[in-house]
């Protein structure tokens, strides 16, 4: 039985059984019973295309739902991602900061990460020196050249060998690749962590269409002074 259905069957059963109220086929009463159970109806399916629209939790949940979102929240719309994955990010930003107290903990930030589809692990700048103590690696030092930006002299290769090479997956400041690539970590590395696939050094792949909205949710979730070396391809 629809919802129409429904409403003029409960609206007939709470009339008062005398003869005034008595509800001739197609008579006026009917009539007006029929239209008034016409506007509640649709003030109910309003009212639950807005509890669906308001979440994106449901099947009902559309790309217009999702694109009024993003704007709401100052996420990055890409029609090219899945509406799925849109939701999943959208979810993903009104649930933050929440209430986990960790959030500062590397691990949240994988959480996060994987939450919205992307196929990373997240690892601290930490490793056992061999005497009991800990230190820190560079990226080249980690990668073994995976990640690497091959420097050439010119148009030429020096021998058979390119003269060195420079790390710039950086995240930083800056939603923009570009921007980031020039940044000075420094020589303290303390607060640098990597970002790629498992186990460490290795490369994970991001859909490139998704590279901006990788990169924000980073800057977004990473504690401010932190700076992240990626182990990412973006293809």
């Amino acid at each position: 039985m629809s919802v129409l259905a429904k409403i003029q069957s409960l609206t007939k059963q709470l009339y008062p059984t005398g003869r005034v109220f008595k509800m001739p086929s197609n008579g006026f009463l009917e009539k007006l019973t029929n239209g008034l159970a016409v506007s509640e109806a649709k003030a109910y399916s309003d009212s639950l295309s807005l509890m669906d629209s308001a979440i994106p939790d449901n099947d009902t949940f559309d790309l217009s739902d999702a694109l009024s979102w993003e704007r709401r929240l100052g996420l990055i719309t890409n029609l090219s991602v899945s509406l799925a994955n849109r939701k999943l990010a959208i979810k993903s930003k009104m649930n933050h900061p929440g209430t986990v107290k960790a959030r500062q903990h590397y691990l949240f930030l994988e959480r996060q990460l994987q939450a919205v589809g992307f196929a990373v692990n997240v690892y601290e700048n930490r490793f056992d020196d061999g005497g009991g103590g800990l230190e820190t690696r560079s990226p080249i030092t980690v990668g073994g050249g995976a990640g690497l930006d091959e420097n050439q002299l010119n148009e030429f290769q020096l021998g058979d060998a390119q003269l060195g090479g420079s790390f710039s997956g950086v995240i930083a400041n800056n939603i923009y690749a570009g921007k980031d690539s020039v940044f000075d970590v420094g020589d303290n590395l303390r607060f640098t962590f990597f970002i790629g696939g498992s186990p460490i050094g290795t490369l994970a792949e991001v859909d490139e269409g998704r590279e901006l909205e990788f990169r924000q949710l980073v800057l977004r979730t990473k504690p401010l002074h932190t700076v992240a070396y990626l182990f990412v391809n973006f293809v």
